[in-house]
């Protein structure tokens, strides 16, 4: 009996190190720590033949590498070479995906170029390197036109990635958002949705934070943002996402959410941007989103920051710091992003939140505007006429002072001159975006927020893109151009040889009759166009000359009365 009991206990003495000695060669996603070098295969793809500016997404395994942390390139590092038909190199950095328990590791990637590309997987671990072998794909003709970016031809505007032009229609809808919403936007022709990483609610961030815990990613949020790339993909909509809302950056300002970042625990909030390892951890997180995100046409703009202002760090007089940590992300997009999505960031809607310093450093000057915060009513008698002054005047300052696309990040909410229950709060948008598009804003004024926005606004916002959609902003030498009207605040944009306006008359509530002086328009003959902007129509449409550098240019009898109207002016 003795010897059966020593044997037992022998025995189970044997098979616990069998069993520890096994587990100790388990990384925390049940691949096998290394024997030998890393290895790493390519375990598939979603296709050989990829349209252009589309998903080329790879599988791949991992053998022979040890990982605590998935997440962090520092402990595991991915990545694939990719090389284009016109021979140009591109990196495109591997990642985790957990979301449903998948446990598979990536490559996405979205090809600019038609032709054949060859790629190579490569992986290092503890100073050690593996690669995979070689393998193609061919990239084929699409009717996507690509990312978007600053336009090389008219920096003021958007192209996309093909070089057609991009101006942007849109609403921010940072939370509770739904199938509803992704429909309304493609219904009316809207181009741009903007959303925060925050936990407020609905279809995304009522999953939570991207990173809630440190150095580690809410599988549940990123495969969500996934999902809605390709519902914003199906409606060819541009996403700007807020990567750091103000509330995450602050404990004592207000909407403070600083307890749910996970920095708190590593250091005090108004240190948050300029601390070293806090740093270390953001790389690795804007890292995994590129890798994760960047590939879709539909990923917009890099908002890093959205109100500043708004955070401790600011609020204790840091600044210095706070641009610092603007231009370290800048820089850090800039290098990383293969795709060159622009990046913004912003200031509170008040009067004096114009940052030129802010603006200086970012691809997209952005400032919210809320009259309320303090813009001063130009005309004290006429608040419809003030709030669109206030827009036009933003606008023509922001085309003078940067060579920028630039925006209104924000505006509107409950801080306009009206209350959103007030008639003229949607009249005044719809001069407002008006008023933007005809004197140099890259896009529609990004309302705050969907829930206040009716179906009228709606039409209004429809309206100016179908309007726009024929006008080749990023192209052509669109400016400012000189004007005059009595009785009509007007606003054009000219080349030399083409021009679009609009015109409000503060006289009367009929604009009909009134006449346009427009000068910087070569001597020659034009067909000038002219729409109701409240309906889309076509009024009439003419030819007139100009002489000696000056076209003057009559309103027709308007159909519907309107104190507004918008035209076109074309060599015949």
């Amino acid at each position: 009996m003795k010897k059966f009991t020593s044997f037992y206990l022998i025995m189970v003495v044997i098979l616990f190190s069998l069993n520890q000695a096994f587990s100790e060669r388990k990384g925390i996603t049940g691949r096998e720590r290394k024997v030998g070098s890393p290895v790493i295969k390519i375990a598939g793809t979603n296709t050989t033949r990829v349209k252009k500016y589309e998903k080329f997404e790879i599988l791949f395994d991992l053998r022979n590498v040890e990982i605590e942390n998935p997440y962090d390139p520092a402990d595991i590092d991915a990545y694939a070479l990719f090389t284009a038909p016109s021979g140009k190199e591109i990196r495109i950095n591997g990642f985790y995906d957990n979301y449903r328990d998948r446990e598979q590791w990536k490559v996405r990637f979205s090809p600019g170029e038609t032709g054949e590309y060859t790629y190579q997987l490569f992986v290092e671990d503890e100073g050690e390197k593996g690669e995979s072998a070689s393998a193609k794909f061919t990239a084929i003709e699409s009717k996507h036109y690509g990312w978007i970016k600053p336009s090389e031809v008219n920096p003021h505007y958007f192209a996309y990635d093909d070089g057609k032009t991009f101006y942007g229609t849109g609403v921010y809808s940072p939370w509770k958002n739904d199938m509803q919403r992704f429909e309304k936007y493609a219904e009316h022709d809207a181009n741009l949705f903007a959303i925060w990483d925050i936990t407020y609610g609905g279809f995304l961030n009522g999953t939570g934070l991207i990173e809630e815990v440190l150095g580690k990613y809410n599988q549940k949020k990123v495969g969500r943002i996934d999902s809605l790339l390709s519902i914003l993909e199906e409606r060819d909509v541009k996403l700007m996402y807020a990567i750091w809302p103000h509330d995450l950056f602050s404990k004592t300002v207000w909407a403070s959410q600083w307890e749910n970042n996970p920095y708190s625990q590593l250091v005090k909030v108004e240190e948050v941007y300029s601390d070293s390892l806090v740093w270390e951890y953001q790389k690795q997180k804007y890292r995994y989103m590129i890798a994760r995100f960047a590939y879709s046409r539909s990923m917009g703009i890099w908002e890093l920051i959205n109100e500043m202002n708004g955070t401790d760090g600011w609020a204790h007089g840091r600044h210095r710091e706070c641009y610092e940590w603007v231009k370290k992300c800048e820089e850090y997009f800039e290098e990383h992003d293969p795709y060159n999505h622009p990046v913004t960031a912003s200031f509170s809607g008040g009067f004096k939140q114009y940052r030129e310093t802010l603006h200086h450093l970012i691809d997209i000057p952005n400032l919210h505007v809320y009259p309320e915060q303090g813009w001063e009513a130009k005309y004290p008698g006429d608040s419809l006429r003030s709030a669109m002054y206030n827009y036009a005047w933003a606008s023509r300052r922001f085309w003078d002072n940067f060579k920028k696309p630039a925006i209104f990040g924000e505006a509107g909410a409950s801080l306009a001159y009206f209350e959103p229950e007030d008639e003229r709060y949607h009249i005044s948008y719809h001069n407002q975006i008006w008023a933007c598009l005809t004197s140099g804003l890259a896009a529609t004024p990004v309302w705050w927020s969907y829930p206040e926005l009716t179906e009228q606004d709606w039409d209004h916002l429809k309206i100016l893109a179908g309007f726009v959609s024929d006008i080749d902003l990023a192209n052509k030498p669109y400016r400012p151009l000189k004007v005059s009207a009595n009785g009509v605040d007007l606003y054009v944009m000219g080349t030399g040889k083409n021009a679009f306006g609009w015109g409000r008359s503060y006289q009367s509530k009929d604009i009909s009759g009134f006449q346009f002086t427009i000068e910087g328009l070569t001597d020659q003959s034009y067909t000038v166009v002219w729409y109701d902007t409240w309906s889309g129509k076509k009024i009439q449409s003419y030819t007139e000359s100009s002489r000696n550098g000056k076209l003057k240019i009559q309103v027709p009898e308007m159909r519907k009365i309107h104190p507004d109207v918008a035209f076109k002016i074309r060599t015949r």
